[in-house]
């Protein structure tokens, strides 16, 4: 596995291709539905797209619409280690990170991402949840650690679908609304664990209302 160069956000004009020819493609397979789109901030980027993690195609899903910007994702290491998948991630802005085993490089690249005026998606479960039904789990606190070191807001995104994901089945994706970095309460310097995990549970909190009001998809 080649090392992930996280000292600079590099642009790839690959995924701007791949979005442009898959999108129709993407939309008939998975019979897409977009609810909330007028919730996409059209002019800032200084935000965090928070997505419950369904499936290896949560990125592809949420960044369908032409109106969302490019996202650049975390993405489990495992998957970087076959040079080809990892090259192609790589090149759709996917970045690694090794779960659970306290390497902040992720974390470090995650903010940079955001200063330089990017957009960032994060599944705040850090892993894909393996209910049959899908239902969002409890958030790690990186996507609270980023939006503090960051001063970003939070875009909360619920994908939903009956049952699990899978080719011919609707699938609908809301876009909630903005969350903003004073109202998780990340605006005050002397916060502690406690602070940064409600603000995490926060924008989970936001995820699971949007996907509850969507469970039952005709």
């Amino acid at each position: 596995m080649k090392d992930f160069d996280y000292s600079q956000v590099k642009h790839y004009k690959l995924y701007g291709f791949i979005k442009t020819l898959f999108r129709p493609l993407v939309k008939l397979i998975y019979k897409m539905e977009f609810k909330g789109l007028e919730n996409i901030p059209a002019d800032n980027n200084r935000y965090i797209v928070a997505i419950n993690h369904t499936s290896a195609l949560d990125p592809i899903f949420v960044a369908c619409p032409k109106r969302v910007p490019d996202l650049h994702f975390m993405a489990k290491v495992e998957l970087f280690k076959n040079p080809i998948a990892g090259w192609f991630i790589t090149h759709m802005y996917g970045f690694p990170v090794k779960r659970g085993k306290g390497d902040t490089s992720a974390i470090d690249y995650g903010i940079k991402i955001i200063d330089e005026g990017h957009v960032m998606a994060i599944c705040p479960e850090g892993r894909r949840i393996k209910d049959k039904d899908g239902v969002p789990q409890r958030a790690k606190a990186g996507v609270a650690v980023i939006a503090k070191a960051t001063g970003a807001d939070v875009l909360p995104v619920a994908i939903c679908c009956d049952g699990k994901i899978e080719a011919g089945k609707k699938v609908v994706v809301s876009y909630g609304k903005l969350i903003k970095n004073t109202d998780m309460g990340l605006d005050r310097d002397d916060l502690g664990p406690h602070d940064i995990k409600k603000a995490a549970n926060m924008v989970m909190d936001s995820i699971t209302s949007l996907w509850e009001a969507e469970r039952h998809i005709d």
